[in-house]
């Protein structure tokens, strides 16, 4: 299943960071050359810009997904603190009932510390796609790390990671391979702090997850977006902050009934968080949907306040 992080609470995080550094975009190229191919979402984020807010221990606290903390409490388990990491590139594939959570980050790892730490846990080596290896269980579903050198590593199961280390050694195709998601990558970095790219089934999750809803709002989300072929997303912040969406759908025909889908949803948003919350600002009201022949664009632009009053609004879950 994919992380479900309250849209709300990740543009909180965004407020008050500046411009992603250039080498967010390798960090990116790193990904395409080691993720695999059949990956279905990519997400780029920078731990080190929200480490600069002051209020950052009590939102990680309350919101950082299932996912993250089980990430965290294995990188402990080797010596690699939070702290340590300062770049995300998160990927999933759909495999089963359960979708596959991989990713590559950048900081600073000292592969002598990690050994000595996983020694003293009785945890052995394993070589892992021509590198040195640490898994926390037995199993291909168990988590594993692998440092690429003294700033760059990997994480994921020991499956998904075997799957990564092939497609780095060329042993079997990558997502840079895909010369449609290629395209959509390159288009949809941005020197926004938060960006990424759902595609197929991903992409009906990914909004049911990010966007705020009222609870007695019922969608089949994934018959709303049957018609989209792939969705991008980029978090900014300024005097306001905003989230923008592209959906790109597969004929114009689906984008014109999608749009009256998303214009049927953005009013009775508006009533249902009126009714719920009469006292607080309505973050809908800054929502706006526009279409280019068979995109959809989505713009939700909302001050801090009303960012402040919907704290309690989406849903944290894996």
């Amino acid at each position: 299943m994919l992380p479900r992080r309250g849209f709300m609470i990740v543009l909180l995080v965004a407020i008050g960071m500046g411009a992603v550094p250039v080498y967010a975009q390798q960090l990116a190229k790193e990904a395409l050359g080691s993720f695999p191919a059949g990956t279905i979402q990519i997400e780029y984020s920078s731990p080190a810009a929200l480490r600069k807010l002051a209020d950052y221990d009590t939102l990680r606290q309350r919101y950082m997904g299932p996912w993250l903390k089980e990430l965290e409490t294995s990188l402990i388990q080797l010596g690699i603190k939070e702290s340590d990491v300062d770049e995300l590139v998160l990927g999933w594939t759909s495999g089963g009932s359960k979708r596959q959570l991989y990713g590559l980050a950048t900081g600073r790892f000292d592969s002598k510390v990690l050994g000595e730490r996983a020694a003293e846990r009785h945890i052995a080596p394993d070589a892992i796609g021509g590198k040195t290896g640490y898994c926390l269980g037995a199993g291909l579903e168990t988590p594993c790390v692998v440092l690429l050198d003294p700033n760059l590593g990997a994480f994921g199961t020991l499956s998904s990671l075997s799957e990564m280390m092939d497609a780095r050694n060329g042993a079997r195709p990558s997502l840079g391979s895909d010369p449609q998601f290629l395209k959509i990558v390159t288009e949809a970095q941005t020197n926004a702090p938060i960006w990424g790219i759902a595609t197929d089934g991903a992409v009906a999750a990914w909004f049911q997850g990010w966007m705020p809803t009222q609870h007695n709002i019922q969608l089949d989300w994934a018959q709303v977006f049957q018609g989209v072929d792939t969705l991008s997303y980029s978090v900014e912040a300024g005097a306001d902050v905003q989230l923008h969406i592209e959906l790109y759908c597969k004929s114009s025909e689906a984008a014109a009934s999608l749009r009256q889908v998303l214009e049927g949803l953005k009013l009775a948003q508006q009533i249902a968080w009126q009714n719920q919350y009469p006292n607080q600002a309505n973050p809908f009201s800054g929502m706006e949907v526009g279409m280019n022949g068979a995109e959809i664009s989505i713009q939700l632009t909302a001050s801090y306040s009303e960012l402040s009053a919907a704290g309690s609004v989406g849903t944290t879950s894996p």
